[in-house]
């Protein structure tokens, strides 16, 4: 084993033997719950996870059930009153059953083609939505970075970049030194550790962390909470780095007073929050944010914000669930009279753009809402375009644009492959059809 695999079994030993067997964990774990698996062999099952820990091997019927079942929504870590990250445990635990039980080059093989169709997906949708300098300057390698604060985008939010460009806006209004990375070449190598290849991810994200501290930033910034939970519980905490390392509405929730005496009158709101509970201090910092807003009203709204720490990803498991919850965010937002649903993350964005077609409300990002309150902001939100499904036409002209700076062609394949990524996602949307046709006739242009 390499010295990074080391350190992740030490991590995982030091939970087992600090682990009391209550069960406390498994009995607060939804994901258990929503398949069925029966709260009173709580003590059972995490014997279980203890045994494999130590002893290695594949994991027992009802322990396994309960790791595929993750989704990692950290309900464990705060209900265990010995103070051991759950979540963590049972990461690296699922990646030693599956290492027990087939070969890393089956493993390497998964990671690679889900890694590929993600890359292929996000170079197109950013392709289509941002100009080339902007992308270039994402895509730009870490470690040539010199700015007191390093905003690192991960891969994903790329699909919805007038996110990126939003917090670009707020930095820059507050006048930091700060420079922004992200793209699949600084992938936090969340596919190739949930495939148990840990050789590749050792390549990929624990480089990518190591690249931040050769940037000479002192802040790191994150945006995606994959990126956060990974880095946070994989790397932090293997090795503390040489930079702090935090969330975006974390840091902005600390310089609020700097934010508020910026802020500008804005139009009236009554807003709720999708929220996720499992990463940090996030929904605390973006309630607080929100709530400095002038002239925004914040409705509190019951919601089931523990399930997951974000939409899709692992979550993508339970998609009756998930739908239920959008469903009733929606109705809830409607029945309060509230007029805006504000997401937290972009894949809560995905899932969410598209309810205005159905439900009488707008749907925003945090970041749209600060950015606007600072006299910034107004970019684009292309994919919320796609996915109410209406009229192409501002779109399409601008992905024509786009593409050609970056000097990138679609074609029919790739249309379909997008269309399925876009509406096969769970969530709220309007017709396919209109972008597939809209985005089949710029592919026949050539």
């Amino acid at each position: 084993m390499s010295a990074y695999a080391d350190r992740l079994e030490a991590l995982a030993a030091e939970a087992a033997d600090r682990c009391t067997g209550c069960g406390m964990c498994f009995e607060v774990c939804p994901t258990a719950r929503e398949i069925g698996l029966d709260a009173g062999e709580a003590k059972a099952r995490v014997a279980e996870l203890s045994a494999l820990t130590r002893d290695g091997g594949p994991a027992a019927d009802g322990l396994q059930k309960w790791l595929n079942a993750c989704d990692g929504s950290a309900r464990c870590s705060d209900a265990c009153p010995e103070g051991i990250n759950v979540r963590q445990w049972v990461t690296i635990a699922k990646m030693k059953a599956l290492n027990a039980t087939r070969s890393r080059e089956v493993g390497a093989a998964n990671a690679a083609g889900r890694f590929r169709h993600m890359a292929q997906a996000v170079r197109l949708l950013a392709s289509m939505q941002l100009p080339s300098e902007t992308l270039k300057k994402i895509l730009e390698p870490a470690e040539r970075r010199t700015a007191e604060i390093l905003f690192y985008t991960g891969c994903n939010v790329l699909r919805t970049p007038h996110i990126v460009l939003n917090v670009m806006d707020i930095l820059d209004a507050m006048q930091f030194d700060f420079d922004v990375v992200g793209g699949t070449a600084h992938c936090c190598g969340v596919y190739q550790f949930q495939e148990a290849d840990l050789p590749t991810y050792e390549r990929m994200g624990h480089r990518t962390f190591q690249r931040f501290g050769q940037s000479g930033a002192s802040k790191v910034l994150t945006w995606c909470p994959t990126c956060t939970k990974n880095f946070d519980e994989l790397e932090k905490d293997v090795e503390e780095p040489f930079f702090d390392l935090g969330h975006i509405s974390e840091f902005l929730a600390a310089n609020l007073e700097a934010l508020k005496a910026r802020f500008v009158d804005q139009p009236k709101r009554r807003v709720v929050i999708h929220e996720h509970l499992g990463i940090g201090a996030t929904v605390d910092s973006i309630r607080r944010l929100l709530s400095a807003v002038p002239n925004l009203e914040l409705v509190e709204l019951v919601q089931d914000s523990g399930f997951s720490y974000a939409c899709g990803g692992q979550a993508a498991k339970f998609k009756g669930r998930e739908q239920a919850i959008h469903r009733a965010l929606a109705e809830g937002a409607v029945a309060s009279g509230a007029d805006t649903i504000v997401t937290m993350y972009h894949s809560c964005h995905r899932a969410l753009a598209g309810a205005e077609v159905a439900y009488p409300l707008r749907v925003v990002n945090f970041t749209d809402i600060l950015a606007e309150a600072l006299g910034r902001g107004g970019h684009p939100d292309y994919y919320r375009l796609y996915k109410t499904g209406g009229a192409m036409d501002e779109a399409v002209a601008a992905a024509r644009t786009f593409l050609a700076s970056n000097g990138v062609r679609v074609d029919e394949a790739s249309v379909q492959s997008l269309t399925a990524d876009i509406f096969d996602e769970t969530g709220l949307a309007g017709s396919r059809e209109a972008f597939a046709q809209a985005f089949t006739a710029l592919a026949k242009e050539g």
